[in-house]
């Protein structure tokens, strides 16, 4: 092939990839999650950019992209020297996680006053091991084992004072992989065994407290249904002894009744008696003495007859 023939096929694939590249330089697509600042040759040109399609000038304009989503920032300290040191001078280790989202209001800050973003996680690097060891230093190493927590709630404060002045929110801050001296490590595990006999003891004791309460209950319990039955008892033999109280007056009341009507009985008796004596008299008294004689003998009379008097 001539030198005419291929000018005349390259020159124009030359154009087009030319025009191509201009064109894919000239816009960039920012995503929902995404926003974006527009920097032409240094300088940040108008404000932070929406998601979307930018367009710009090809070459010398680039659009810097900062995502918004949540992101983790890890910084280990080794129990050698790296660590932290507590109060009774002992060397500890642990992982500080921190995890934080660029703050959208601010993101301008990144380009214009820290540059880019490994000025920030530089600084987060910085300012967590500065307050993990201001931190520590506040405990014994006993105190740290057992207040764990109140030793990660205190480091995380101190990192968000630190780093207030950076574009990101810190969302939450977490200490994991404690680590300290295997001379240490056999002290907890002496105190752990020692704290679990104390534990095993004082249960123990106190299930020999509630069975003594438990025997004390159940003495107490049949004491008092004892008493209960007793005075059951009581109650019953007075009800009985009332029973038969009421039954003797009951049967001397029917004596004395039948003694009474008896009594009645026989004044009709004497009084019909007398009526019937009455009706058959015929006004002649008969005398019932008999008077004596004057030899001091006995007179006899002779017997009235029982028709007359």
């Amino acid at each position: 092939m001539s030198a005419k023939n291929f000018s005349k096929f390259i020159l124009p694939a030359v154009i087009v990839v030319a025009i191509l590249a201009v064109v894919s330089n000239s816009y960039t697509v920012i995503s929902p999650n995404e926003r974006g600042i527009k920097v032409t040759l240094g300088q940040v040109e108008g404000g932070v950019l929406q998601p979307g399609m930018a367009f710009h000038a090809p070459f010398i304009t680039v659009i810097r992209k900062f995502r918004l989503e949540p992101k983790t920032y890890e910084v280990s300290f080794s129990c050698g020297q790296d660590g932290a040191i507590t109060k009774d001078m002992q060397t500890v280790g642990s992982t500080v996680a921190v995890r934080y989202v660029y703050d959208e209001n601010r993101i301008m800050d990144i380009v214009t006053r820290f540059q880019n973003d490994s000025v920030i996680q530089s600084a987060m690097r910085d300012n967590v091991k500065a307050s993990l060891k201001e931190t520590v230093g506040q405990y014994s190493i006993y105190d740290l084992v057992e207040k764990q927590n109140e030793v990660t709630g205190k480091v995380a404060q101190a990192v968000l004072d630190r780093m207030v002045e950076y574009p990101i929110a810190i969302s939450q801050t977490t200490i994991t992989n404690w680590d300290w001296s295997d001379d240490f490590d056999k002290q907890i595990k002496e105190t752990a065994n020692r704290a679990q006999e104390v534990k095993k003891a004082e249960q123990d004791l106190k299930l020999t407290q509630t069975n003594a309460q438990k025997k004390v209950a159940e003495a107490q319990a049949s004491k008092e249904a004892a008493e209960l039955t007793a005075e059951a008892e009581l109650i019953k033999a007075q009800r009985e002894a009332e029973a038969k109280m009421a039954e003797a007056d009951g049967i001397a009341y029917y004596n004395a009744k039948i003694s009474q009507n008896m009594t009645i009985q026989r004044e009709q008796w004497q009084h019909d008696e007398q009526m019937a004596y009455y009706e058959k008299w015929d006004g002649k008294l008969v005398p019932t003495y008999i008077p004596l004689t004057a030899a001091g003998g006995i007179v006899n009379l002779p017997a009235a007859s029982s028709g007359s008097h």
